[in-house]
C-alpha cells in the first residue's frame, strides 16, 4: 500500500540582503535608510496594515507627548506648520501613511513570523513565516533587523482572584474611549501616561474613577518636556533635571498628600536609568485634587464578583477594571538566537547608545525607549553599519 500523501503547504524560499520584521515606524524608517543606500530589504508584518499599534491599539484621545520637531522620520520633509506642536494620533498616522507612499515602501503583510535563526554554516539568517491560508515561506538574508517593537503583546499582571471578577476587564490596547462607562465605578490599574490619560477620559465621560498608584513617578506638562529637550542641546542632563524638577514642583506643589510621590532622580535621569517615562499631565492631576479621581494603593486580591481588596486592607466595589499595564516584547517567542542581541525579557542586552547592534548580523530598531527620535537614530545607525559590513565583505 502506498504511503499517504503529505498535504503540508508548499514552502517558498526568498533571498534578500536584509529582512526587517515589523512595519511600524521603526521598520519603515530602517527600510527607507537601507533603500537610500541601494540595499535590498524585505519587511515582514503580521498585520494587514503598517503602523498597526497606532491604528488598531491606541485610544482615541491619544496625542504625542513630544513636540513634532522631535518626531521626524529619516528623509521625510519637515512637519507642516499647520500641524499643532503635539500631534494627535490621527495626525501622526497620516504622517506615517504619507511616509509609506512617498518612499514607496511595500511591506509584505499578513506574514506571521514563526522562527528566525542564524545558520553558522552559511552565515545567513533563516526566517520562517506563515502567510494566508497556512502557506509557509522562508526568507534567507545576510542581515536581520528586529523592528517588532517593545509593545509586542499586552501585559496583564497576575492578580489573586481575578478569574472570579464579574465585571468588565479590558487592556488599554482594547480601550477606545469612555463612552458606555457613565455612572460606573472603574478601576484603572497602571499610573503611566496611558493609565492617567484613560482615567481622565473615563472621568470626563461620567465614570467614577480610581487609579492604582504603587511606585513614585514624575508629573510634568508637555511644555516642561519640550523645554527640557531644548535645553539638553546646550546643558548637561543633571542641570536640565534640576530646572525641570523645580518648575514642576512650583507648578504642582506637594502631591504626596494625594498618594503621588516623586523619585529622587530627576525626570530625564530617571527615564535614562530606570526606563520610566514621566507622566505628561493633561488634566488628570486637577481631577485628583478635586476628588473626582481617587488614588488607591496596589491591589492585594479580588474578592467575589466585584470586590477589590487593596494593599492597605480597604475594599471597594468596581464595575470594570482597565489594565493600563503596558506591553511586553514578543521577539523571544520566535527569535531562536535571541541572545545575540536580547536578554531574557526580549529587550536589548547592550545599554543605549549601543543597544541597536548584536552579533552575526542582527540588529534591533525601536527599542531605545527614546520615541520617534530614537527610532530615527536607530534606523540611520543600522543602515550605515550594514553598508560598512557589505563593503568590507566585497
Amino acid at each position: 500500500m502506498e504511503a499517504a500523501a503529505d498535504h503540508k503547504p508548499a514552502m517558498s524560499v526568498h533571498n534578500t540582503t536584509v529582512v526587517i520584521i515589523g512595519a511600524g515606524p521603526a521598520g519603515l524608517a530602517t527600510s527607507v535608510c537601507l533603500s537610500k543606500l541601494s540595499i535590498a530589504n524585505t519587511i515582514l508584518e503580521k498585520e494587514h496594515v503598517a503602523c498597526s499599534l497606532w491604528k488598531n491599539r491606541a485610544y482615541d484621545r491619544l496625542r504625542l507627548h513630544v513636540a513634532k520637531q522631535y518626531c521626524h522620520l529619516p528623509f521625510a520633509p519637515p512637519h507642516s506648520s499647520s500641524l499643532p506642536t503635539f500631534m494627535s494620533k490621527d495626525q501622526f498616522v497620516s504622517y506615517v501613511d504619507t511616509y509609506v507612499s512617498t518612499f514607496r515602501i511595500k511591506p509584505t503583510f499578513d506574514r506571521h513570523v514563526t522562527s528566525a535563526a542564524y545558520d553558522a554554516g552559511t552565515g545567513k539568517w533563516r526566517v520562517e513565516a506563515q502567510a494566508a491560508g497556512g502557506r509557509r515561506e522562508v526568507y534567507v538574508a545576510e542581515f536581520l533587523v528586529v523592528a517588532a517593537g517593545e509593545n509586542g503583546v499586552p501585559f496583564f499582571p497576575r492578580v489573586d482572584g481575578m478569574e472570579g471578577f464579574g465585571g468588565l476587564t479590558v487592556h488599554s490596547s482594547g480601550y477606545r474611549n469612555g463612552s458606555g462607562f457613565a455612572g460606573k465605578d472603574v478601576l484603572v490599574v497602571g499610573c503611566g501616561n496611558s493609565g492617567m490619560e484613560i482615567g481622565l477620559d473615563l472621568c470626563n465621560h461620567g465614570a467614577r474613577v480610581s487609579i492604582v498608584v504603587r511606585n513614585p513617578f514624575h508629573v510634568v506638562t508637555r511644555g516642561m518636556v519640550y523645554l527640557g529637550m531644548r535645553m539638553m542641546k546646550y546643558m548637561k542632563m543633571e542641570y536640565v533635571d534640576s530646572i525641570v524638577a523645580s518648575v514642576a514642583n512650583l507648578y504642582y506643589g506637594d502631591l504626596s498628600k494625594y498618594g503621588i510621590h516623586r523619585p529622587s532622580d530627576g525626570p530625564f535621569t530617571y527615564k535614562s536609568t530606570a526606563g520610566k517615562t514621566p507622566v505628561i499631565d493633561v488634566g488628570t492631576i486637577d481631577k485628583i485634587r478635586a476628588g473626582q479621581i481617587q488614588v488607591v494603593p496596589g491591589i492585594k486580591r479580588v474578592k467575589g464578583r466585584n470586590e477589590v481588596e487593596f494593599a492597605d486592607g480597604t475594599t471597594r466595589r468596581f464595575d470594570a477594571i482597565v489594565f493600563a499595564t503596558g506591553y511586553r516584547s514578543s521577539a523571544n517567542s520566535w527569535l531562536k538566537d535571541f541572545r545575540y542581541i536580547f536578554n531574557e525579557e526580549g529587550m536589548p542586552k547592550n545599554r543605549t547608545p549601543d543597544h541597536w547592534k548584536g552579533e552575526n548580523g542582527i540588529y534591533c530598531a525601536g527599542y531605545s525607549k527614546m520615541g520617534i527620535n530614537g527610532i530615527s537614530n536607530d534606523a540611520e545607525a543600522i543602515s550605515q553599519d550594514i553598508m560598512s559590513q557589505i563593503m568590507k565583505n566585497n
